[in-house]
């Protein structure tokens, strides 16, 4: 399904959208569909239809094996993971929209996106999972004044109908090095020990929430500390997952 500002669309394909439909949060048509338009809606589910690493929510190319190599050699501590879409054009604006320009209303958009593909590729999950978004580093908070994994946690919880654990969870002192300059395996060097989970979860399941997955190396972490803290499962659902172009080496 082409997008009409993308290429000359018929003008009777556009008949029948209300005059007073609200805009599509991303290209500015007026929707009748919601915050996003059918078009967008399209471009953003298409891709998150592809063949992915049930782990860590990887796009992979045809004919690939299940697992990717990162998750194959056991390197990731996630029973399953599920993205809304990936983190490329036009899904970038949505991310790019809520974090940067701090436009919160964006959190219901990406939330509802989220929850669609969790309830179609997501295992079931008990009423006593909680639902912990990973932290922020305290530099990023103080510039952008608010915690993104913490606001689409709360409002996947609500609409999985579970709980929502915004605050057991502390980052240890440690470097606050920008992430986005190590590669892979310096990634995850970092992040070891990076979290500590300040309740027990005996024998609960765990349901992390972040906003881009691009390594794996932050959720990794935390969930190997949820584990030390007794969870029996730990997934995660994430907006947008990095695709392998995008993947540092």
């Amino acid at each position: 399904m082409a997008h009409p500002l993308f290429r000359r669309e018929s003008p009777h394909r556009l008949v029948g959208i209300p005059l007073l439909a609200r805009p599509c949060v991303l290209c500015g048509l007026r929707s009748q569909s919601g915050a996003l338009c059918r078009f967008c809606r399209h471009a953003l589910a298409t891709p998150a239809q592809d063949l992915r690493c049930p782990r860590c929510a990887l796009a992979l190319p045809p004919l690939a094996l299940l697992a990717c190599p990162d998750c194959g050699a056991g390197q990731l501590s996630l029973q399953a993971t599920v993205a809304g879409f990936d983190y490329e054009h036009p899904g970038d604006m949505l991310i790019h929209a809520f974090k940067i320009s701090r436009r919160l209303e964006m959190a219901a958009v990406l939330a509802e996106l989220m929850v669609r593909q969790w309830h179609r590729y997501g295992p079931g999950l008990g009423p006593d999972c909680r639902v912990i978004p990973v932290p922020s580093q305290r530099r990023a908070l103080r510039r952008r004044g608010f915690n993104p994994a913490a606001v689409l946690a709360k409002r996947v919880a609500h609409a999985l109908g579970l709980s929502a654990r915004l605050h057991i969870v502390v980052a240890q002192p440690r470097l606050e090095q920008a992430q986005k300059f190590l590669g892979r395996q310096a990634r995850r060097q970092a992040m070891r020990g990076a979290f500590r989970v300040l309740e027990p979860l005996q024998g609960g399941d765990v349901l992390l929430v972040d906003d881009v997955l691009t390594t794996g190396a932050t959720l990794d972490a935390l969930a190997r500390a949820c584990r030390v803290a007794g969870a029996r499962s730990v997934y995660a659902l994430v907006a947008a997952r990095a695709p392998w172009k995008l993947k540092l080496p």
